[in-house]
């Protein structure tokens, strides 16, 4: 599989509830037979069928065309592939690699049910302010109950396997405590308002009467208003805006800069600092890392063929 820019895996990530996709290197095979023709890889002998990543790319090009506007999948990112073509991509090795947790969670004696992907479907339902907001959604994307069913149960497979990860590999406080001394990227976040334009001469407008952080903020409140407003949780330093927009102080206004078409305003508002908070951010980052290696490890354990 070919790298893709950091915000494009973001953006087109499989996962809708958990996190643990990651991103190798497959062999593919360019060429089909009678044999292959309906299924689009294989895992130590165990298809994946076309079908099934049908169905599951009907669902996903639906939900960021929901999501992003009908022109979203059309964009092409830097490397010249569409979203489309990447997501496409993705979509097979995310596959694949579901079909590798299963069979490590079988060999570990882990059955799967639908117990899991219940669970995850009240967790979403509870986000999206109740079961009939969900069931709102799932129709906006033109499809029914079964068809988030089967994408939680999805999920619920790599949110078993993580769990198993857990259980079998005990995370010593010292390893973390080095991991966070080790990058000082870590020893902060940041929040962050952006003030986001369509238009350009616009944001110049505005950019003129903004002379500091207190009339920045006034923008913040205005009710009526002819740009969109992000407002970030605490992240890292190398947040994508972040990066953009060159600013690392708070309370600093930084430069219009363009961000996906549109044009913005930054503005830092508050650190956080807190040691012990950043220290159980660092151990979320080292236990993801650490389990990426290990489902690294089990990817290249086993005999992938690609038939797409």
């Amino acid at each position: 599989m070919k790298q893709t820019t950091k915000n494009l895996k973001t953006k087109t990530s499989k996962i809708l509830i958990t996190a643990f996709l990651l991103f190798v290197t497959l062999t593919s095979c360019n060429s089909k037979d009678k044999t292959t023709s309906n299924i689009i890889a294989s895992v130590d002998g165990k298809a994946i069928s076309s079908d099934l990543y049908s169905k599951e790319l009907r669902f996903y090009q639906a939900y960021y065309s929901k999501v992003y506007g009908e022109s979203y999948l059309e964009n092409k990112s830097k490397n010249g592939k569409t979203n489309d073509q990447i997501l496409r991509d993705e979509l097979v090795d995310s596959m694949i690699k579901d079909q590798v947790m299963k069979k490590d969670l079988e060999s570990n004696n882990i059955k799967l049910d639908d117990n899991g992907s219940n669970i995850l479907k009240n967790i979403l339902a509870d986000k999206l302010n109740g079961e009939d907001s969900l069931e709102a959604n799932i129709l906006a994307l033109g499809f029914n109950e079964n068809s988030i069913n089967d994408i939680l149960y999805n999920d619920s497979i790599r949110k078993a396997h993580f769990d198993l990860y857990l259980k079998k590999n005990k995370v010593k406080d010292k390893d973390v405590v080095d991991f966070y001394n080790k990058d000082k990227n870590l020893h902060r976040l940041y929040k962050y308002n952006v003030l986001v334009f369509d238009d350009e001469s616009v944001a110049k407008d505005i950019k003129d009467k903004i002379t500091d952080a207190k009339s920045f903020k006034s923008f913040l409140n205005k009710t009526a208003r002819n740009y969109s407003i992000i407002n970030s949780d605490f992240v890292y330093i190398n947040d994508q805006l972040l990066l953009e927009s060159k600013v690392k102080e708070k309370d600093k206004i930084s430069n219009i800069f363009e961000h996906k078409g549109k044009y913005c305003i930054l503005m830092i508002n508050s650190y956080n600092e807190n040691e012990n908070e950043l220290l159980l951010k660092a151990k979320d980052i080292y236990l993801k890392n650490s389990y990426y290696d290990y489902l690294n490890r089990l990817i290249k354990e086993s005999k992938i063929k690609v038939f797409v």
